[in-house]
């Protein structure tokens, strides 16, 4: 009897220890499954932390989702996001490194790693890990233009423009594609086929750093009336007032070199008020003035220049060019004939001063000036014929 109550006892014993134990782990998994739960609502609100720019909060928060669930490779790569966002690249590799022992097929885990290591100037491994990104998925533009990036560090600016062009075949509409080819064609001299993608993205967005690369390859072309129209339209669409000045100064260059002499110089009218003090600025917008025939405003504009660069041989130039076009003759030759020791401007300078004698009757001095004009340049066709033309 004695021993079948023992016996019994010991069963309830164990029983109720075997119970205790299914409880702890029961409760134990409990616990694991909440803390995986739990990390995965902080992992989203770290990931929209860190959207919005909210980077030490974003951290906080992935530390939290780390310590919860310590194998989720998703976590590790938002953490080596945001090591890489405070210049922690060593330990952001480390992070993103841990995240693709776990999930090697983690695509964006691969880009960011290729961007620490093109931080760390590790181009070759950038270009790896870019590459393992692009073959993951293949039609992200990021990573594309990753890879492409990688090769041009690398010096392979070949290896770049053909995966930039090949992808830009596949995906014509992509407009980050054409832009991309397009800068490293302008890069490279190709300026013709830069000019017709970035044309190309101009017509698939509105987007005013496209138009203004287009405007930029229009003018190392020398397609000044193009050029103007594109500065144009940057002008009338920009909103910053230091930035607008700077496109009006371009614009102004532009319809210089195409000849719109008016329409450059209504750009310098808007812009004497910032440039008052600046003697080149009165030289373009006398240069400007005498395109349009207003030689009343060039002379003031020269005069200007003086005022500001005593003895500035341009705009001696162009005072004398004003005064020659209002039929001043006797002053511009006087004008001239200060300028006709200066090495860039000599041969000019007895060219408008023997023109000058030669209105005013002075057939001698005209011929004399002529033969200087000559010995300053002799490759002058203007001042050959007119020397013959005298010699008649």
């Amino acid at each position: 009897m004695l021993r079948k109550t023992i016996m019994l006892s010991v069963s309830v014993l164990l029983a109720v220890c075997v119970g205790c134990q299914s409880h702890v782990q029961n409760k134990k998994a409990a616990k694991e499954r909440w803390d995986k739960a739990s990390a995965q609502i902080k992992l989203a609100l770290a990931q929209q932390q860190y959207d919005n720019g909210k980077y030490e909060e974003a951290t906080k928060a992935i530390q939290e989702c780390i310590s919860a669930d310590p194998e989720n490779p998703v976590s590790r790569v938002l953490y080596g996001k945001l090591l890489l966002a405070s210049g922690r690249c060593s330990e952001a590799k480390e992070q993103l490194s841990f995240a693709l022992k776990s999930e090697e097929k983690l695509h964006d885990g691969w880009y960011w790693l290729g961007v620490a290591e093109q931080e760390s100037r590790n181009y070759q491994k950038a270009y790896e890990c870019y590459n393992k990104a692009l073959l993951l998925e293949p039609a992200k533009v990021d990573y594309i233009l990753a890879v492409a990036d990688a090769q041009v560090a690398m010096g392979d600016c070949v290896g770049a423009l053909k995966l930039l062009s090949e992808k830009e075949t596949t995906m014509p509409r992509e407009v980050s594609l054409k832009v991309a080819a397009a800068d490293l064609m302008f890069r490279q001299g190709d300026t013709e086929e830069a000019i017709k993608l970035y044309e190309e993205a101009a017509l698939l967005a509105e987007d005013s750093g496209i138009a203004e690369s287009l405007g930029y390859s229009y003018i190392l072309d020398k397609r000044w009336e193009r050029a103007a129209e594109v500065f144009e339209g940057l002008v009338a669409q920009c909103k910053d007032p230091e930035r607008s000045k700077l496109l009006l100064r371009q614009l102004a260059v532009c319809n210089m070199n195409a000849k719109r002499y008016d329409k450059a110089l209504s750009c310098y009218s808007k812009l004497v008020v910032e440039e008052r003090e600046n003697a080149r600025f009165w030289l373009k917008m006398g240069e400007a003035a005498l395109g349009t025939g207003a030689e009343t405003k060039a002379l003031m504009c020269g005069q200007k220049a003086l005022a500001l660069q005593p003895g500035y041989p341009d705009a001696i130039a162009l005072v004398g060019c004003a005064q020659y076009a209002g039929g001043d003759y006797t002053a511009a030759a006087e004008t001239f004939g200060k300028i006709t020791s200066v090495e860039t401007h000599s041969g000019f300078a007895w060219l408008i001063r023997a023109r000058c004698y030669e209105r005013l009757g002075q057939k001698n001095n005209a011929e004399d000036a002529y033969k200087k004009a000559l010995e300053m340049n002799p490759k002058s066709e203007l001042a050959n014929l007119l020397v013959k033309d005298m010699k008649r």
